[in-house]
């Protein structure tokens, strides 16, 4: 019923896998690099307690997605092949899938690199303001003025999101991007029908949280109107922050909580403490979902750029970001996306 799994043949394959795959490796090798000489330059160890954090929720993130793998496998079983023994059935698709020499060994390797990005880029992003502790956050503050006709944008958000229930669906819509994520990433990691539309989108992630969430991060270091006052810049956004508690009082905004954590373990070295506002990794891999959604059906891309569009709008309102952190981060992934055409076309699977 079983192929023997013949051990010299799986060398091979994850040999000519890892030649398949050499762009997105060569990308988060170079950051796994940077996080190594990042670590030596501030003097403070690269496996820290945000490092087991990571790995130990990215090896819980990669049950939840086999768990996930194997219940699809199952619904094509009972609603569309419909054998005479779907559970044979499934365990044989199972085995043939774990066992095929290009696409196992592509999605080990596509999954296991994003689990060292995640791993970099959260020791990198904690480092952000030890590399660089001089603030962009009055000048953001100023611009977003200008652009915005002399107000705050959250001045002009707030009487058509300020009530306590918009604000509570702002915030679900705010969370439920984790989630949404992780499901592209695990679609671009186990569905190899097409290997340059998913290394498109798997190098554009990695040139979003390398190149934006660290690189630039750290150059334009920022923490954002919720920590405006808390890192001594003044009291321009401690209106924002009473309307939000005021709000919270009526309907959850669970955002505070999380900014509070994120402050708490900032201040005492906690395995969560990195803060940085510009630019916005929601906002940048919220239109990466749109362009990833575009890729497969133009429903798929509008819906996921209405949902970027209202992370946009929940960044600023819910106090994360400036407005410009949000354009800033759309237009980068502009160029990101084309960048990884360009790049896929010349070193993908198909090269």
């Amino acid at each position: 019923m079983f192929k023997t799994f013949d051990v010299p043949a799986s060398s091979v394959a994850f040999g000519t896998a890892f030649w398949r795959n050499r762009l997105l490796l060569s990308l988060v090798g170079l950051q796994l690099v940077c996080a190594v000489a990042v670590s030596i330059y501030v003097g403070r160890s690269f496996w820290d307690a945000s490092t087991s954090l990571m790995l130990g929720l990215s090896f819980k993130l990669f049950l939840f997605m086999f768990a996930n793998f194997v219940l699809w496998r199952f619904g094509v079983a009972v609603f569309s092949i419909r054998p005479a023994k779907p559970i044979k059935w499934l365990l044989h698709d199972l085995w043939s899938k774990l066992t095929d020499p290009q696409k196992a060994p592509d999605a080990v390797l596509c999954f296991g690199s994003i689990v060292a990005l995640i791993a970099s880029y959260t020791f990198l992003k904690n480092e952000i303001h030890a590399v660089n502790p001089s603030l962009w956050d009055t000048e953001f503050a100023r611009w977003d003025r200008w652009l915005h006709g002399g107000f705050d944008p959250w001045v002009l958000l707030w009487p058509i999101f300020g009530s306590p229930y918009v604000t509570t669906a702002l915030n679900v819509a705010y969370h439920m991007w984790f989630p949404m994520l992780y499901i592209a990433v695990c679609v671009a990691c186990l569905d190899r029908r097409d290997p340059n539309r998913c290394t498109v989108f798997l190098v554009a992630f990695v040139l979003c949280w390398f190149v934006g969430g660290n690189l630039l991060a750290t150059v334009f270091a920022s923490v954002g109107p919720v920590y405006f006052e808390a890192f001594g810049l003044g009291l321009e956004f401690a209106p924002q922050m009473e309307m939000l508690r005021q709000s919270n009082e009526i309907s959850p905004v669970w955002s505070l909580s999380v900014q509070n954590m994120l402050l708490e373990g900032y201040h005492n070295a906690g395995p969560a403490r990195g803060i940085s506002a510009m630019p916005s990794m929601h906002v940048a891999s919220s239109v990466l979902l749109a362009f990833y959604g575009f890729s497969y059906a133009r429903w798929a891309g509008w819906a996921l750029t209405g949902f970027a569009f209202t992370i946009l709008l929940g960044s600023v309102h819910l106090g994360w970001h400036y407005a410009i952190d949000g354009y800033a981060s759309g237009l980068l992934m502009v160029f990101f996306w084309w960048l990884a055409k360009k790049l896929t076309a010349r070193f993908g699977p198909n090269a």
